[in-house]
């Protein structure tokens, strides 16, 4: 296939950065990602354009064929000539289903521009502004592509006058959320304005696009879009405006290369100092320097290792190269270098700044980490780490029905996690059940189906997906201390929340933060009386307000926004009196004693959920959403399309698919966005703790808080 023949002319363009560009398509589910990046594989000699739009070359598992949807990233290196020049388009196709955004999160490292595609109908949709709001977090540059403005003709025979007014209003949405969520020095340079060529408009599935000065090249103008659409005649439109050519200009011209992204790029993906030797090698992407890469992905290789793919910030990369993993602590040999061309990989001898590589090495590697010479490991400074915007909330209970089975299983679940950071697997140390979180119900059935695969086909006994909840506390405890079994250890703290809006503690002049912990669970050192203790007491204290905060006292699960506030704390001087589970046993105590009496809650999950249907429709849908615990909060009307918004509780979302299908014989789309957790209604949340707690063998009744309190 013609892709072999590119891989001499792509690897000669490597080291010609102002000729590379890498940019992703990023987009709300089912807006046209995968059938864009299929017209754009056609421009560039690698798929017919006949099969543009139904290929979905980059859509190359089982899993996204069956159900039509991209589940993982997709990467593939794109050699495109206009006129004499020839450019290195490293191309990152995404998806758009909120349960796997950590994907796109990751991706964004990689890449220095995106695509962002919106229906014309839909117009900006929930994961619209999510995708967005992660690119500019990422500081990678925008573009705008209107796709699917066939649909304004064909379906709601909008005239001229009437498709103007709603691209604009597309554009204007668009730069709302540039100003929302931009930097201040960005903004107005990364606005979109059709006049500058940063906007295309066009039909990926029929394969025609313009940006303004493209059509008025070719002297088309919107109303000849119209009228080949009446006389049922959009091949033409194809041939003059071919859409690759739209959206390749349009990136070319308006997306920075490697060299101008990574000098603007360092101090927001990398945590190190900016004029250090390696802060210098990254901004100026260069080959001669230092090799430092982030690993952005990461799956297990056919042998030993992992196979990576990741960004080169600085230097060459090639086989034989031994690097440092600066998180794992230890060295890895490069094995082999590739780079991806959809779901092949071609074999290359090196890559150089500024590409996205794929590398086999020795090691077994987890996304996020940082690779860079063993001459340079001493001091370097690791990527920032990634921050995803979702959490998994729904959990399910695996375990194989031949126990000789386990360590099959746990392997594959290891698999899994390494190449999904979204998923998340533990084990219950007072049930031993294995425990698989997803965001969401169609994650878990993805990850499912996947481990299937990937166990060898052993047979597992799963059960139905249930809910996360999270404990806190809606006011001031009581001041709670606890002593040591030994007698020889003291610890006094007192709960208060710590509220999630907030972005900086509140706190006295005296008060020092010790430890935060994922669920923003909060240590705080109210005297300084850490200041007094060594490490090795201060470690233990630290742990057992982790292990406390991981299973709270109404039904052991995790805290959420607790502030605990250290207010004594008195420690033997003999160490054999002071050990740490001593400590972390003391800490714990006190810590449950004054949570009870803090007016103690239960938290769900709440989705922000947005329903896209019929009109007609539209009143049985939020007929569904309210009995469902749910609460409307917009309605707005799209062309023949209403669009609902509502929060529903996460338990309340179990079976809703199959609901809405139903109701609706299938002609409503939706999307669940985890957005806040909330207090569970007393009456139910009674019943819920309950249940919780004769699932995990856990006596009925939730203990007092005289159990933990000391008498006087």
């Amino acid at each position: 296939m013609a892709r072999f023949k590119q891989i001499a002319q792509i690897q000669q363009l490597m080291s010609s950065k102002e000729q590379i560009r890498n940019f992703g398509i990023i987009a709300h589910i089912d807006h046209g990602k995968t059938t864009l990046a299929d017209s754009l594989l056609a421009g560039a000699g690698l798929l017919s354009t006949q099969m543009a739009g139904s290929a979905r070359v980059l859509d190359y598992l089982a899993e996204e064929q069956k159900r039509k949807i991209t589940i993982k990233t997709a990467n593939i290196s794109l050699l495109y000539k206009t006129g004499d020049d020839r450019y290195l388009i490293n191309l990152v196709d995404t998806p758009g289903h909120v349960d796997f955004t950590g994907k796109v999160t990751r991706a964004l490292r990689a890449i220095d521009g995106a695509v962002v595609l919106v229906d014309a109908v839909e117009e900006i949709m929930a994961q619209t502004e999510i995708v967005t709001r992660q690119a500019l977090e990422q500081r990678v540059k925008p573009v705008l592509f209107i796709n699917k403005v066939d649909r304004l003709i064909t379906e709601l025979h909008l005239s001229a006058e009437e498709v103007e007014k709603k691209l604009n209003r597309i554009m204007s949405s668009f730069n709302d959320l540039v100003e929302l969520y931009g930097e201040e020095q960005f903004k107005d340079e990364w606005k979109v304005d059709a006049a500058k060529g940063n906007v295309a408009f066009g039909s990926a599935l029929h394969g025609w696009g313009f940006t303004l000065d493209l059509a008025k090249r070719k002297g088309m103008k919107f109303s000849d879009v119209i009228a080949a659409y009446l006389k049922a005649d959009y091949s033409g439109l194809q041939k003059i405006l071919p859409v690759y050519a739209a959206v390749f200009e349009m990136a070319i011209c308006n997306l920075p290369n490697p060299k101008q992204a990574q000098a603007y790029r360092v101090d927001r993906v990398w945590s190190g100092l900016r004029y250090s030797k390696v802060g210098k090698a990254i901004a100026e992407c260069s080959d001669e320097e230092l090799t430092v890469i982030c690993v952005t992905n990461v799956q297990p290789a056919p042998e030993s290792g992992s196979v990576i793919t990741g960004r080169i910030f600085s230097g060459i990369v090639k086989k034989g190269d031994k690097l440092y993993c600066v998180n794992a602590l230890r060295e890895t040999v490069v094995e082999k270098a590739y780079v991806y061309m959809g779901s092949f990989k071609e074999e290359v001898n090196q890559v150089s700044a500024g590409n996205i590589a794929v590398l086999e090495v020795a090691e077994t590697l987890t996304a996020g980490e940082t690779l860079v010479d063993v001459e340079h490991k001493a001091g370097m400074v690791p990527f920032e780490s990634i921050n995803y915007v979702s959490e998994p909330v729904m959990i399910v209970t695996i375990e194989p029905n031949d126990p000789k089975d386990i360590f099959a299983l746990l392997k594959a679940l290891h698999k899994l996690i390494t190449e999904d950071p979204n998923l998340a697997f533990s084990v219950d140390k007072e049930t031993g059940e294995y425990l698989l979180s997803a965001m969401g119900e169609l994650h878990l059935d993805v990850a499912l189906n996947q481990l299937k695969t990937v166990s060898g086909g052993i047979k597992i006994t799963v059960s139905p997906p249930r809910v996360v909840y999270r404990e806190s506390v809606t006011k001031k405890g009581v001041v709670a201390a606890a002593t040591s079994p030994n007698k020889m250890n003291r610890f006094t703290v007192q709960i208060e929340p710590e509220e999630e809006q907030t972005n900086q503690l509140c706190m006295d002049e005296t008060a020092s933060v010790v430890s935060v912990d994922e669920q923003r669970n909060v240590l705080v050192d109210c005297n300084g009386k850490t200041e007094q203790i060594s490490e090795d007491v201060l470690e233990p204290v630290i742990g057992g307000f982790e292990f406390a905060c991981k299973a709270g006292p109404l039904c052991g699960e995790p805290m959420r926004h607790v502030k605990v506030n250290l207010l004594d704390l008195q420690v033997s001087e003999v160490a054999d009196q002071r050990s740490s589970t001593e400590v972390m046993h003391s800490v714990g105590k006190a810590i449950f004693g004054s949570f009870l009496t803090a007016k103690p809650v239960l938290l769900e999950p709440v989705y922000k959920t947005v329903v896209t249907v019929s009109t007609d429709l539209a009143g049985e849908c939020s007929r569904i959403i309210e009995t469902r615990r749910g609460k409307i909060c917009a309605f707005q009307q799209k062309g023949l399309l209403s669009v609902i918004t509502a929060y529903i509780p996460v338990s309340e979302t179990l079976g809703l698919s199959k609901q809405m299908r139903s109701a609706t014989s299938g002609r409503a789309f939706w999307q669940n966005i985890l957005d806040h957790w909330e207090q569970v209604p007393e009456k139910l949340a009674a019943k819920i703790i309950l249940e919780v707690r004769k699932r995990k063998g856990l006596a009925a009744e939730v203990p007092s808080a005289g159990r933990f309190l000391e008498e006087g």
